[in-house]
């Protein structure tokens, strides 16, 4: 903590957050992320003892940038629409994924969810349920929901809308409509996914009125069964390519196997003339530059750039209203998670990923050595309160939510409430996370707001 306290008079908040953490995570990380954490603990302490020897100072943590290759497609809808239930669906995590229940305002954060779909890795991005006149809204948040659909929609390379099949078109989806219409970027996809179609036969029926949207085909679905939705993947992925909206080369995997399987059995496109081809096709033989296309097409979906990166997991943990989305928000540096006085603002585990970029060094030898780019990943979650007063429903999937995020996490950040002193909740939390074995940072928040600060 000593050596904490001078890091942060000299460096910033940020390396006395992230020097704790490589310091109480020794015992906890594999080998190969442990010879990581002390190397970096010595060379931030190489650095308060010489300030003037060169590229001994690890490089600031920063937000961490999405692969070019990845993109993010975006789903919006009013409330109460079934958005989370299709981000489970789509992204396969219908046990453990977003939360789902038959209210609205479920959702208020946006949250992100890796999805692969015919061979394609991708980011599906959840948000809570726009509404754009407050005064009829009863939902609290409106403004911040929007605000985090905004930045949703900036990031995305397509947009899912979705809509209620069995309510019908509403004068919600005819204002979000309209707004997608005029008010997003053209070369932005945009699909309509009319959702609670349970029935094949019916579900066109159903999503026939919005048509009236203006936005295309509307395509019938239902997220609780998966009816529609590969229709539904199929069409979003074949308008990022027409519109070029993603990396180059995505959503082309299956068309390029197919194409080069049919070359492989000697079925050619009608442009290619060779005087050759009979040939090969009468005795069946491959060509070499068939050969390679083929193989080229297969090693695509076994890409090893795409490896994921190893991450230090920190969960942020609390009693409810200690500002942990505000401790989130600042190391973000930026409206990560929606803040407020209300108690259980947060619901949702929110994810926010951060690096330490590479940087050089010189060891004890006096050699220049390189240092890989740590990963961590800030998991904020929701205020858990007494387990006497949960009771089921939201706030009980809230409270499992969070609890899960201990179990996963090797680093915990116990966040309490300095104006409030340690309550018997602060001490159970602790207890948790020590019977989980994870290695635990207490901060005390609010301290600008303590009166006597000596005592």
């Amino acid at each position: 903590l000593k050596c904490a306290a001078i890091i942060m008079r000299k460096n910033g908040v940020h390396l006395a957050i992230v020097y704790l953490l490589h310091t109480t995570t020794n015992a906890f990380l594999t080998p190969a992320t442990k010879s990581r954490s002390v190397t970096l603990s010595v060379s931030v302490e190489r650095e308060l003892e010489d300030d003037n020897q060169e590229l001994r100072q690890p490089r600031a943590i920063r937000r961490k940038a999405r692969p070019k290759k990845i993109p993010l497609i975006a789903v919006l809808g009013r409330p109460n629409v079934g958005k989370s239930a299709l981000v489970n669906r789509i992204a396969g995590t219908q046990s453990g994924g977003a939360i789902v229940a038959d209210e609205s305002g479920i959702t208020r954060d946006r949250t992100y969810r890796p999805a692969e779909f015919l061979g394609e890795r991708f980011q599906v991005v959840d948000t809570g349920g726009l509404v754009f006149d407050d005064l009829e809204s009863d939902h609290l948040f409106s403004k911040e929901i929007r605000e985090q659909a905004m930045v949703a929609i900036e990031e995305a390379a397509a947009v899912i809308l979705v809509c209620d099949g069995m309510a019908g078109m509403t004068a919600m989806d005819d204002q979000l409509a309209e707004f997608l219409r005029k008010g997003v970027n053209r070369n932005l996809p945009i699909t309509v996914a009319v959702n609670k179609c349970e029935s094949a036969k019916t579900g066109d029926v159903q999503a026939a009125e919005f048509w009236s949207l203006g936005l295309g085909n509307p395509f019938p679905v239902s997220a609780i069964h998966g009816v529609g939705v590969a229709e539904l993947l199929e069409n979003v992925f074949e308008e990022i390519v027409k519109k070029g909206s993603a990396a180059g080369g995505f959503g082309s995997k299956v068309k390029e196997l197919k194409a080069a399987q049919r070359a492989a059995k000697g079925e050619y496109d009608e442009d290619e003339d060779d005087e050759d081809m009979a040939f090969y096709k009468e005795y069946n033989f491959m060509r070499d530059d068939v050969k390679e296309r083929l193989e080229k097409a297969k090693a695509a979906f076994n890409d090893l750039d795409e490896i994921e990166e190893e991450e230090i997991n920190v969960a942020i943990i609390g009693r409810p209203n200690v500002g942990k989305s505000s401790l989130l928000n600042a190391v973000f540096g930026s409206q990560r998670a929606i803040v407020s006085d209300i108690a259980g603002t947060t619901r949702d585990s929110i994810d926010a990923v951060m690096e330490r970029p590479a940087y050089d060094y010189t060891n004890e030898n006096g050699k220049l050595q390189h240092q890989k780019a740590t990963i961590y990943k800030f998991i904020d979650t929701a205020g858990i309160r007494r387990k006497n007063k949960v009771e089921f429903g939201p706030e009980f999937f809230m409270v499992n939510r969070a609890l899960r995020a201990i179990r996963r996490a090797d680093v915990a950040l116990l966040v309490l409430d300095a104006t409030q002193g340690i309550a018997e909740q602060d001490r159970i939390l602790a207890q948790k996370i020590a019977d989980d074995g994870r290695a635990c940072v207490v901060l005390c928040n609010k301290w600008d707001a303590v009166v006597n600060k000596d005592s």
